[in-house]
């Protein structure tokens, strides 16, 4: 976030960020992926729809460049694209388990460790005080690697195994997480 110094001499004071910004824009666009995914899906096209996914992660990685480039990085956009994140990837879960492409219950096991994970950095941000999106690069890989799930299954590649594997690995992840969110000290908390 860019900090400017306001004119009454009373020191820094954070920037304010519009939420209407590039950044939010191409995290928004990543929508629009969705109802043609589901098309692709549907219509048994597995290599547009393999495609959509690998355009709805690149997306996710361009905002974050986007948001770097026009200095409009803020907590908003931070809680949008992880939320982003969740309804996209969750979409595409439970549309290609729907379909028979994917095994059912990991993907409900899935679904649930990132529903709690949710619930845990809700409470994360109101320990904070503030609107925090708590940092977990261990998350952020296995949030990747969901879109490699979804992938594996539109591609038709071993997608028991890798389904089925994934479950533990994520397991592992909110379970490190759990204890970090909620028993260790909020840098920079205001309670």
């Amino acid at each position: 976030m860019a900090i400017a110094v306001t004119a009454g001499g009373s020191g820094p004071a954070p920037r304010v960020v519009s939420p209407w910004n590039p950044a939010n824009a191409v995290t928004a666009s990543r929508f629009i992926t969705l109802p043609f995914f589901f098309w692709a899906v549907q219509n048994e096209y597995r290599q547009w729809a393999t495609l959509l996914i690998i355009i709805c992660g690149v997306l996710d990685k361009v905002d974050g460049l986007v948001a770097k480039i026009f200095d409009c990085r803020s907590p908003f956009g931070e809680m949008f694209d992880a939320i982003t994140d969740g309804i996209c990837y969750g979409f595409c879960l439970v549309v290609v388990a729907a379909h028979g492409w994917a095994p059912l219950v990991p993907v409900i096991l899935i679904i649930g460790l990132g529903l709690f994970n949710s619930a845990l950095r809700y409470v994360y941000a109101k320990r904070a005080g503030r609107t925090v999106n708590y940092k977990s690069y261990a998350m952020e890989a296995i949030v990747a690697y969901t879109g490699y799930l979804i992938g594996f299954a539109t591609g038709d590649m071993e997608v028991q195994f890798f389904y089925w594997m994934f479950v533990p690995l994520m397991s592992v992840v909110v379970i490190h997480d759990t204890k970090r969110m909620l028993f260790d000290a909020v840098p920079g908390a205001s309670r």
